[in-house]
């Protein structure tokens, strides 16, 4: 395995694909590549409202957009991604927004890699 491909799949838990792809019915789409492109359409849009929420210092839209964006992040096997909307939604819920914005900017780079890895698992399973 090279090395950028191990780069942009350690943002993915490869085991919560494989649960997914149990799931997949024969003959139609793949399913993975199916929930995976819903996530990397949708998601910036939550990453935009937790930004959002962030720079008004508006704990409630934190809390509710970060949550949000936890449960999808762990559905596609971003685990990590998961972790820091968790820390996010914790933060937002405390109602005191310190360190908010530096997971914020965490948030998107691990974002970024998590789209990088879902795109090459949804490359690499049209190659099947």
């Amino acid at each position: 395995m090279s090395e950028a491909r191990e780069e942009t799949t350690g943002a993915i838990d490869r085991s919560v694909l494989a649960s997914l792809r149990e799931l997949q019915v024969s003959g139609e789409p793949d399913i993975v590549a199916e929930v995976g492109g819903l996530f990397i359409e949708h998601a910036p849009g939550k990453i935009s409202a937790i930004e959002q929420a962030v720079e008004k210092k508006d704990a409630k839209g934190l809390q509710v957009a970060a949550h949000s964006l936890k449960s999808s992040s762990a559905y596609v096997g971003g685990m990590r991604l998961s972790a820091i909307c968790k820390e996010l939604e914790q933060i937002g819920r405390s109602g005191v927004l310190d360190g908010a914005k530096e997971r914020a900017q965490m948030l998107r780079a691990e974002f970024a890699r998590v789209v990088a890895g879902l795109e090459e698992e949804i490359k690499s399973a049209k190659g099947r």
